[in-house]
């Protein structure tokens, strides 16, 4: 039935868990920048930080661009570095945003059944697509060390497309780059309000993986189908994958 199989990223294939809030988390970030010749108090760090980033949110939803914008957090860095003296080339921007993601992280694993269902589409003949909500900065570190990205046949990260899930624009462009017909097309995810409603504002079938303990049926759900359990395994078999 569907030859394209598109995925979110995180809570669909990743399991992760991260703190990039806390008051720890930014002491913490803020002594390894010391070692790296960067001078800052964590709460000149912290209130440079969220203001920033707020009006890079702010200017990119009064754009009007898009429904759901998305910003690029190496620029959120470079300002806050700028802010306190520092110019940033290009490669070190990178690699503060880079640690600044490795810093944060609690844990990060594949779901069990992750690399068997992506295995199973490709013996399939399926084509398989990455459509996530996330920093490339921060993600693709990420996705060479679980060893997912030689499954994809497209990667799409909403900080390199300027929009997020669930704008449908984001769909389309997936779309639209890799020439995919949407009949044939179908999301797998585990978030209703991103996935699922984006997926069917932009006219793409939905799979929703559910990862709560309990599963509650809606009168009028945003998805096709669903596996309650939140196995990715339901994929196979109920697109008719044996």
């Amino acid at each position: 039935m569907y030859q394209n199989y598109i995925f979110d990223l995180y809570g669909t294939l990743i399991d992760i868990h991260t703190d990039e809030s806390s008051k720890n988390f930014f002491k913490k970030y803020v002594k390894w920048l010391r070692k790296q010749g960067f001078y800052f108090d964590w709460k000149l760090f912290y209130r440079l930080y969220t203001t920033i980033e707020r009006t890079y949110r702010e200017s990119a939803a009064q754009s009007g661009r898009y429904i759901k914008p998305e910003i690029q957090i190496e620029n959120v860095f470079y300002d806050v570095f700028a802010a306190n003296g520092y110019d940033l080339t290009e490669e070190q921007t990178n690699y503060l945003c880079e640690s600044f993601r490795r810093i944060s992280l609690i844990y990060l694993c594949l779901f069990p059944d992750t690399i068997a269902c992506l295995e199973g589409l490709k013996r399939a003949g399926k084509k398989i697509y990455l459509l996530s909500n996330a920093q490339r900065s921060f993600t693709w570190q990420e996705l060479e060390l679980t060893g997912l990205v030689p499954y994809f046949d497209g990667i799409l990260i909403s900080s390199d497309e300027h929009c997020m899930k669930p704008d449908p624009e984001f769909y389309n462009i997936c779309c639209e780059r890799y020439h995919l017909d949407k009949a044939q097309s179908i999301m797998i995810g585990n978030e209703l309000k991103s996935d699922m409603a984006g997926a069917k504002a932009a006219g793409i079938d939905g799979f929703y993986i559910n990862r709560y303990p309990v599963f509650h049926e809606e009168s009028d759900p945003l998805y096709r189908y669903v596996s309650p359990k939140g196995s990715l395994m339901e994929v196979l078999a109920q697109t008719g994958i044996s």
